[in-house]
C-alpha cells in the first residue's frame, strides 16, 4: 500500500512494503527526484537496511551455537508486516517488532522504526532501534535511496556528478570480491574540483564503498552547475554509491557499518563493524535529502 505525505513544497510517497520511498516531487515544478522503479532494471527504489548491510558471509549468522539464515541487507526490505502510523499530513512512520518470524532470522528482541518527515525542502528519514532484550544487540542500519537522473534533452549519465566537500583530488573506494563480500582491493577515483564524474561504466565492478569518510554531506548536480539535491548523513561513518551500469539513477547510501569481509566471522557478536546496542537502550540516526528547486 502506498502512503503519501506532503507540505507546501514537496510531496512524498512511501510504500508500506519495506517502507521504501517511491516518489519525492517538487510540487511547483513537478520534478521527480526518486527513480521511478522498473523491476526490469532493479526491483527497488529505496531499501531500508537493518540489521545487516550487504551480503552475509555464508548467507547466515551464528549466535550461541545456533545458525540463522539472514538475507542480504537484513529483514526490512520487501517486508509486508510493517505497522504504519500517520503523524499529520507531513509525517509518517513504519515499525517492526521482533516476533516468532524475525527470531528465526535475527535472534534478538527489538523494535525498529523508520520515520519520514517533510520540512520545507527537506525529506528526513530517521531510523530508531530499541533493544528490548537483556543483552547487547549487534546491528547495522543504512540507506539505499536511488536518486533519479533524467536523461534525454541533451543529458547523459556523464553529465552528472557527485560533489564531495573538502577539495579532495581523489577518493579511494573499496570493492566487493567475487563472492559479493567486501574485498581487500582498493580503487582510486580522481576528482575534478572536488567532484566525482558519473558514467555508464563507473559501477561496472559494482558499488563504490568509501570507508571512514571525513565528510557528512554531498551534492548531486549536473556538470553545468545545475544542482539537483544534497544529502546529509551526520553520524554515518561509511558511504556507498551504486547503480546498475547505464541505469538512470544513482544510489547514495550512508552506512553505519560495512558488508561482511571474506575473512569475517559468522558469529554476529564478532562482526567487525556491527554496533552493539546496550539492553533497554535506543539508537537513532537520520538521513536528510534537500531538494534544490530548479
Amino acid at each position: 500500500m502506498l502512503h503519501h505525505i506532503e507540505n507546501e513544497l514537496l510531496a512524498c510517497t512511501i510504500d508500506s512494503l519495506g517502507a521504501e520511498i517511491r516518489s519525492l516531487k517538487h510540487k511547483a515544478s513537478g520534478q521527480e527526484y526518486i527513480w521511478p522503479m522498473n523491476p526490469k532494471v532493479w526491483g527497488s527504489s529505496s531499501p531500508v537496511l537493518f540489521p545487516a548491510i550487504g551480503s552475509i558471509k555464508g548467507g547466515e549468522i551464528s549466535f550461541k551455537g545456533e545458525s540463522f539464515p539472514l538475507s542480504k541487507h537484513g529483514i526490512i526490505r520487501n517486508n509486508a508486516e510493517l505497522s504504519f502510523s500517520a503523524e499529520g499530513t507531513n509525517q509518517c512512520s513504519f515499525s517492526l517488532q521482533s516476533n516468532e518470524k524475525t527470531r528465526k532470522l535475527y535472534p534478538f528482541e527489538f523494535e525498529f522504526k523508520v520515520s519520514y518527515s517533510l520540512d520545507v525542502l527537506r525529506l528526513r528519514m530517521t531510523f530508531e532501534v530499541l533493544n528490548k532484550g537483556d543483552e547487547p544487540m549487534p546491528f547495522l542500519v543504512g540507506g539505499h535511496t536511488a536518486y533519479y537522473l533524467p536523461l534525454g534533452a541533451g543529458l547523459a549519465l556523464s553529465d552528472y556528478q557527485i560533489e564531495i566537500p573538502g577539495n579532495k583530488r581523489f577518493i579511494e573506494a573499496a570493492t566487493l570480491s567475487e563472492t559479493g563480500l567486501l574485498g581487500k582491493r582498493m580503487r582510486n577515483f580522481p576528482l575534478q574540483d572536488g567532484a566525482l564524474a558519473l558514467s555508464e561504466s563507473i559501477f561496472k565492478e559494482d558499488a563504490l564503498i568509501f570507508k571512514d569518510v571525513d565528510f557528512d554531506e554531498l551534492s548531486l548536480r549536473t556538470k553545468d552547475g545545475g544542482e539537483r539535491l544534497r544529502v546529509y548523513f551526520k553520524g554515518f561513518p561509511h558511504l556507498a554509491l551504486w547503480a546498475k551500469p547505464g541505469a538512470d539513477y544513482v544510489c547514495i547510501e550512508p552506512w553505519l557499518g560495512l558488508p561482511d569481509r571474506d575473512e569475517e566471522s559468522m558469529a554476529i557478536m564478532e562482526k567487525s563493524t556491527y554496533n552493539k546496542l546496550e539492553p533497554k537502550s535506543t539508537f537513532s540516526i537520520s538521513i536528510e535529502t534537500e531538494i534544490i528547486a530548479l
